[in-house]
């Protein structure tokens, strides 16, 4: 119930944002402009490897949130307890942003560069009801709540069962599909080497708007 409320109230900006998706991925296609100034991005990237994966990571889930939050009043204090939850933040979304880039690896080794209807369809499957529910969400979900619970190794069995599943991935599966299901789409319609860093911007959108639906200890829960 957690995650349908969250994407009842915030359907509008969900629809803004995959609407930008879709029109920077056609714009990409029939602009020479864009293209040349991707292949740049592309080149970073493949020189960067996993470290460039990380730092992107750490910058669009741990470093936009925070400005986002001191440009709409959301961040009330700049101290020790603040540097420690955003760092912490940001190590978080860097592994994740990791793994998302060695999985856009896997899915072109295994079902190959084609921008067709099918191909489009299979990589998102996989990514959405595969990837994300078993790896993605849940390591952000365990890590955040290692860190709530002082970084103590005992809680992590619990992890390990169908009710903290339930209690605790499921609801984030819920805003997470409704969000991402038609930005991967647009994710895979792109180059190979260029769909990590597309994500990404959508990762920093996707942030922006979890500080409007998260608040206080519900931000990292």
């Amino acid at each position: 119930m957690p995650g349908v409320a969250a994407v009842r109230a915030h359907w509008p900006p969900f629809l803004l944002i995959q609407g930008a998706a879709a029109a920077l991925a056609f714009a990409y296609y029939g602009s020479p402009f864009l293209q040349n100034m991707a292949s740049g991005i592309m080149a970073w990237k493949v020189a960067g490897g996993l470290p460039f994966a990380f730092l992107v990571g750490v910058m669009a889930g741990g470093v936009v949130p925070e400005i986002a939050k001191a440009l709409t009043g959301r961040l009330r204090r700049f101290d020790g307890a603040w540097l420690s939850k955003a760092g912490f933040t940001g190590m978080v979304y860097g592994i994740v942003a990791t793994e998302v880039d060695v999985f856009y690896r896997f899915q072109a080794i295994w079902f190959g560069d084609g921008r067709d209807p099918l191909t489009l369809g299979i990589k998102t499957a996989v990514d959405m009801f595969a990837f994300s529910p078993l790896l993605c969400v849940p390591t952000a979900v365990l890590l955040f709540r290692w860190r709530k619970h002082g970084y103590a190794f005992r809680h992590g069995s619990r992890a390990f069962s169908w009710r903290f599943y339930r209690a605790r991935v499921l609801p984030a599966m819920i805003p997470c599909w409704a969000f991402w299901i038609p930005i991967l789409l647009c994710v895979y319609a792109m180059p190979t080497n260029l769909q990590f860093v597309f994500s990404q911007l959508a990762e920093a959108a996707w942030s922006i708007l979890f500080v409007f639906i998260a608040t206080g200890e519900h931000e990292t829960d």
